[in-house]
């Protein structure tokens, strides 16, 4: 049963919350939808803060065209929610979301077998994976809507190098849907990936803000201001490092990432390839390992020129952002990227995304949505 327009939008403005709590989206990306009718939809609009949304930003959608009311642009994929409620009679709400394992499972292209029978209960007992096509585009769109319809039973469809759309009667099955699929590809993940040998404690790099001509670096619970500039012979090493950063790039914001599974692939050597769309949007392309950075301030602020993290040899991350939000946003989307290298290194999957896919994403990101958070 469809939603009226006002509870619709309610409900979305409620998920667009949800999902940014639970992490099952980072940033913006991602969306959510709702059917007021056989003909129409409610929907997020595009790069607008999930958190601060109010009704009248909710963009009412034609099911038959996408044309829309009003001046506010919908979410991009509008054409995958369309398709899905003419494929779907019985879906009334739709999330997008990025979670952290589905989608790092997704990068194998292959589809996800659910085996215990309340997930199948809920899922279906196979959720297809779509082959992959760049975000917004009609490849996507085109591969969303085969999957959907070669698998009438599944309720949600994974995306390749991507993240899943979750298909509900409702608000609250459609998070379950999300959540019982998060547990589908957990079971999965742990089969295929053995687990994570204990981390040594890594050194702290400290964090730290920019304001203006000098930082405020946090090391150990210890504050202190430096200058950005001027001579650092006789600061600490964490002090030079964070100030060579700042001198070389226009972020205001360094975090140190020590999640597992970041301490793990620091501690491979390996690249950090262009896994997941998100990953490369927002943190970068063939993100490498530096050896010995406090030592190598120059070589590490290097790879951060064109580059929002870098990787230290066991010893975690850097991240970074002009807001504090970039820099945490990084951080969650580095995590999952590292999440799918260790499932891609244990099956020997070299699938990634193209270099001129992932260099224009990177490039709309710096250009234009990173200038909207401005």
């Amino acid at each position: 049963m469809a939603y009226s327009i006002t509870e619709a939008k309610e409900q979305v403005i409620r998920a667009g919350v949800k999902l940014v709590e639970t992490g099952l989206i980072a940033r913006t990306w991602g969306n959510i939808s709702a059917r007021i009718s056989d003909t129409q939809f409610v929907i997020t609009p595009s790069g607008l803060a999930y958190e601060t949304l109010t009704p009248d930003q909710i963009v009412t959608v034609n099911i038959s065209d996408c044309t829309y009311e009003g001046d506010i642009k919908p979410s991009s994929e509008k054409g995958i929610h369309a398709d899905a409620y003419k494929l779907r009679k019985e879906v009334n709400f739709i999330i997008h979301t990025h979670q952290e394992i589905a989608s790092a499972i997704g990068i194998d292209g292959c589809s996800l077998q659910i085996g215990g029978e309340e997930d199948k209960r809920v899922l279906g007992s196979t959720i297809p994976c779509a082959a992959y096509g760049m975000p917004s585009t009609g490849k996507l769109k085109k591969a969303v809507a085969t999957a959907i319809i070669t698998n009438p039973e599944s309720t949600a469809v994974l995306m390749k190098h991507h993240g899943t759309l979750c298909l509900g009667r409702d608000y609250e099955n459609a998070f379950e849907i999300a959540q019982k699929l998060e547990h589908a590809a957990k079971e999965q993940y742990t089969q295929v990936c053995k687990k994570l040998p204990a981390m040594r404690r890594p050194q702290n790099y400290g964090s730290s803000e920019r304001q203006g001509d000098s930082f405020m670096l946090t090391v150990d619970k210890t504050v202190k201001s430096y200058k950005v500039n001027g001579s650092h012979l006789n600061d600490p090493k964490e002090a030079r490092l964070h100030a060579q950063i700042y001198s070389c790039t226009g972020v205001n914001y360094i975090l140190h990432a020590v999640d597992d599974e970041v301490m793990a692939v620091s501690s491979s050597g390996r690249i950090l390839k262009p896994l997941l769309d998100d990953l490369v949007q927002i943190a970068g392309i063939n993100i490498r390992v530096v050896k010995d950075a406090l030592n190598n301030p120059a070589i590490a602020a290097s790879h951060l020129k064109n580059k929002n993290a870098v990787l230290l040899e066991h010893e975690g991350a850097l991240c970074t952002g002009i807001t504090e939000s970039d820099a945490k946003a990084v951080q969650m989307v580095l995590r999952k990227g590292c999440l799918a290298d260790l499932y891609a290194s244990a099956l020997h999957c070299k699938n990634q995304l193209g270099f001129f896919d992932s260099l224009i994403q990177r490039l709309v990101y710096v250009k234009k949505y990173s200038k909207q958070k401005k």
